[in-house]
């Protein structure tokens, strides 16, 4: 009973600041007659169906979930800026509002208007929200990706902070690019930040040819203390034994090249199970370090964490409706002697296989399927759970 009260109390909060979202875009619209007002859901998705794993896993007794549910409001409150409120529904439960933000164009413009054509006018965005970690994490979900599972590793991190974003014309580099750079608070959670130091994560991205397109992500979280980081590898949030401060340091890599692509704008490819391309490989490779001392008598030993992961996925659209995907993932430590929570199981080593098959219901509801097959490496005198899944989901996507 006390959780439904706070479930509902966090709802009535909900309400209160999306009326008050709105009132006030009523009021800048009214005060500015030539612009129309832009509400939609648009980012918004749906999963539901049935999930049944091996019995180490979620759902050993077979299940019937809906997994993956977001509600996104995009309010266009004046011209150049727009409010983003993203409610998270997963397991039919409210969650959290996982996006929270104002995205503003043309900011630097009202401020110099010499800057308008110029190498450097970003959008800037400011509130909690999703990091340009790498390229998984815009499709790390079983809507948008073209299979259900994400990667072993799945690098991913939503922040409170602020992020400078632009794009290069060919004209002026000789290839379209793009670029972000964002200073978050780096440590779990949405309460205030209680160190000094803030996260950077800088990404690039070309589209050198238009079948390929690379990009390349540096994270540094600077000092998170003794808090869980923001930023994720393998579900991996903890500092490292004994560590009373401590850093996370991140880089990827990754590559995309599609056969016979369509009109999908290449520098910004949308979700994978969208593609318009005959089909697709895309490859990321990364490595993490992990660093922390412990500065509280007594003083014990910090082992350092570092290691690697890739995955490399693809995509075969066989026919206009049907599409045939597949993965391999792999993270490891360096030391083979460290061991720590990786997708939620005590290993130096996980691999994961995930074999799917989707089906377009319509251009925004598919069927998909999917066999996925976990690997990894346990401490001796453990036994190697058995945690294979096969997943089966109705998606929409807004």
């Amino acid at each position: 009973m006390a959780r439904k009260e706070g479930v509902l109390k966090k709802m009535r909060k909900i309400l209160i600041v999306l009326l008050m979202v709105s009132f006030a875009s009523t009021g800048l619209l009214m005060s500015q007659d030539e612009f129309k007002p832009n509400f939609d859901f648009k980012g918004s998705r749906f999963a539901a169906g049935y999930l049944d794993s091996q019995t180490d896993g979620a759902f050993h007794k077979g299940s019937y979930q809906v997994p993956d549910t977001k509600l996104r409001f995009n309010w266009n409150i004046i011209p150049d800026a727009t409010i983003v409120t993203r409610m998270s529904l997963n397991d039919s439960t409210f969650k959290e509002i996982d996006y929270l933000y104002i995205d503003y164009k043309d900011l630097f413009v009202n401020l110099s208007p010499s800057v308008k054509d110029s190498f450097f006018n970003p959008k800037v965005r400011m509130g909690r929200f999703k990091l340009e970690t790498g390229e998984e994490t815009w499709s790390n979900n079983g809507v948008e990706s073209v299979v259900i599972s994400n990667s072993a590793s799945n690098f991913n991190a939503t922040d409170e902070g602020i992020q400078f974003s632009g794009t290069v014309k060919k004209e002026q580099l000789g290839i379209p690019m793009k670029w972000s750079l964002s200073f978050t608070n780096a440590n779990s959670g949405t309460g205030k930040d209680d160190e000094q130091g803030k996260a950077i994560c800088f990404k690039i991205a070309a589209n050198p040819v238009p079948e390929l397109y690379a990009s390349a992500t540096y994270f540094n979280s600077y000092d998170i203390g003794a808090n869980d980081a923001e930023a994720s590898y393998a579900g991996l949030k903890t500092r490292p034994t004994n560590a009373t401060v401590w850093t996370r340091k991140i880089t990827e890599i990754n590559l995309r090249y599609d056969f016979q692509p369509g009109k999908e704008d290449r520098l910004n490819p949308g979700a994978p199970a969208w593609s318009d391309s005959k089909g697709f490989i895309r490859v990321a490779y990364g490595n993490f370090v992990d660093n922390g001392d412990d500065e509280v008598a007594p003083i014990l030993v910090v082992t350092k964490r570092d290691g690697k992961y890739y995955f490399i996925e693809g995509c075969y659209n066989a026919t206009e409706k049907v599409y045939l995907a597949a993965r391999q993932s792999n993270i490891a430590f360096d030391d083979s002697d460290m061991f720590a929570s990786l997708n939620g199981v005590n290993a130096n080593e996980y691999t994961r296989t995930s074999l799917g098959v989707g089906y377009r219901l319509s251009d925004k509801t598919h069927i998909k399927v999917e066999s996925m097959s976990n690997s990894e490496d346990v401490p001796t005198g453990t036994d190697e759970p058995d945690n294979n899944q096969f997943s089966l989901l109705i998606t929409a996507k807004f």
